[in-house]
């Protein structure tokens, strides 16, 4: 299976490698890259899914970890990244290229996805989330997300790294109220209350 195929199943025909599959852009470094690329194998990795997940959702998930972790081996490539930017395109013949010699193309993939499971572990995670917590970084990642849905905490929780429902309050309460009173993002009341489980007074806010 090319590369093209299998961001094309996880991500959609045509995906962008930066912008959709990594959520990042063509201007990132290579630590950058790596960055971005770390967040999303968080996301997706399955040892960090949740148990409530359908049959469907956590094949759809490893199919997700598995084109971010090809989109990062090509991208961390210099001249596979080059050629990239140049085509915006990704070749068909990529499955034959830097994944062992002498195999076929699935069982090229197929040991590859293997290290690659490898290198993100639980632990990793965990030490992750730990330093994301509270920390600027998620403050910032929840205004953006905050301004972007205009309030509906639902939705923010389906772009928020290693977020859960309980984090709804805590963002209200620690970062979302003291942006609001500071004038830095708009006020979303309405869709805060409708949102978060619980009454959130128009004072409090």
């Amino acid at each position: 299976m090319s590369a093209a195929t299998i961001i094309a199943h996880a991500f959609g025909e045509g995906a962008d490698l930066y912008t959709t599959v990594l959520n990042t852009t063509s201007e990132s470094t290579a630590a950058e890259l790596r960055k971005a690329y770390y967040k999303r194998a968080l996301v997706y990795h399955p040892d960090k899914l949740s148990s409530s997940l359908s049959e469907q959702e956590l094949e759809d998930a490893k199919l997700k970890f598995q084109a971010v972790s090809v989109a990062y081996e090509i991208l961390s490539n210099p001249d596979k990244r080059k050629e990239y930017d140049e085509s915006g395109e990704l070749d068909d013949g990529d499955d034959n290229d830097d994944f062992g010699e002498g195999k076929s193309g699935t069982h090229m993939w197929t040991d590859y996805f293997r290290g690659m499971f490898g290198k993100v572990k639980t632990s990793d995670i965990d030490d992750f989330e730990a330093k994301y917590k509270l920390s600027d970084e998620e403050r910032d990642d929840v205004l953006k997300y905050y301004t972007m849905f205009k309030g509906d905490l639902n939705k923010m929780l389906q772009c928020v790294m290693l977020a859960s429902e309980i984090d709804k309050s805590r963002w209200v309460q620690d970062f979302i109220r003291p942006a609001i009173q500071s004038g830095t993002v708009k006020d979303y009341s309405e869709k805060l209350e409708r949102t978060l489980g619980v009454v959130v007074m128009e004072h409090e806010i």
